[in-house]
């Protein structure tokens, strides 16, 4: 082969080289990635669960996000666009904080029918007693016992309230926007002794699942129908940080 066809050659090869670099070099993304790309991240989670970010995350994942658990390494590692993970991560981060303290603030709340329905009794504070007349249509309120129950995200409780009843609920963790789930949220009324040391299993009067905003009330009625002459209510706020000097009384 002459000189001058062994350099077309090598000529020919080399541009067939750069074609290639060329194409490669366009399919990779940029610095910042175009919006459609799929990139990887890995959140490995310091105070709470992998397991039980997996639900905070997965409802935030576009049609073509994915997320894999590494437990071992208690690992998120999500796949998605840049979009969706500026929207994730975010919100992982404020998910991933030690347990907070919150206060559960409750009334117990004897309602009933009583003379002129135009006439308003009530030892509740104005706004509370117009959010129960909201509920169900009772003119009389008094409040059969009230406390603030500390608890922790994480934490499963249990207090006497008023001598009378029993609450206990398992306290979820807190996600944006300040949300915290209380599963198995019960209240029941402790009954009165029958005979020396015997006593009677406690009444349930509710059992449910309650998903609670911070600062924002919650208020529940418990009565046979709508046109009962009494019901028991529920009101339920819950605050973040420590009760301060007044303490709930633990049940025995």
């Amino acid at each position: 082969m002459s000189d001058a066809m062994r350099s077309s050659h090598r000529i020919a090869a080399s541009f067939a080289l750069l074609t290639l670099l060329a194409a490669a070099c366009a399919a990779q993304p940029g610095p910042s990635g175009n919006p459609g790309d799929l990139q990887l991240h890995a959140f490995t989670l310091k105070h709470r669960k992998a397991t039980e970010a997996l639900p905070v995350v997965s409802p935030l994942l576009s049609q073509r996000g994915t997320v894999e658990l590494q437990p071992g390494s208690n690992t998120l590692v999500i796949r998605d666009t840049p979009v969706a993970l500026t929207r994730i991560v975010p919100i992982l981060r404020a998910y991933d904080h030690p347990p907070q303290p919150l206060v559960l603030e409750l009334y117990m709340v004897r309602a009933q029918r009583s003379g002129d329905p135009d006439e308003i009794r009530s030892e509740l504070p104005d706004e509370l007693t117009r959010r129960l007349r909201g509920l169900l249509s009772y003119n009389v309120y008094e409040i059969q016992a009230q406390a603030l129950l500390a608890s922790q995200e994480g934490q499963a409780v249990t207090y006497a309230v008023g001598g009378d009843y029993e609450v206990s609920f398992r306290v979820g963790n807190l996600v944006p926007p300040g949300r915290v789930q209380l599963t198995d949220f019960q209240i029941a009324r402790r009954a009165a002794p029958r005979g020396p040391g015997r006593g009677t299993a406690p009444q349930l009067l509710l059992h449910t699942n309650l998903s609670l905003r911070i600062d924002k009330t919650t208020s529940l009625g418990l009565a046979r129908s709508e046109t009962s002459p009494e019901a028991l209510m529920v009101v339920l706020t819950l605050r973040g940080g420590e009760p301060g000097r007044r303490q709930p009384q633990r049940a025995e």
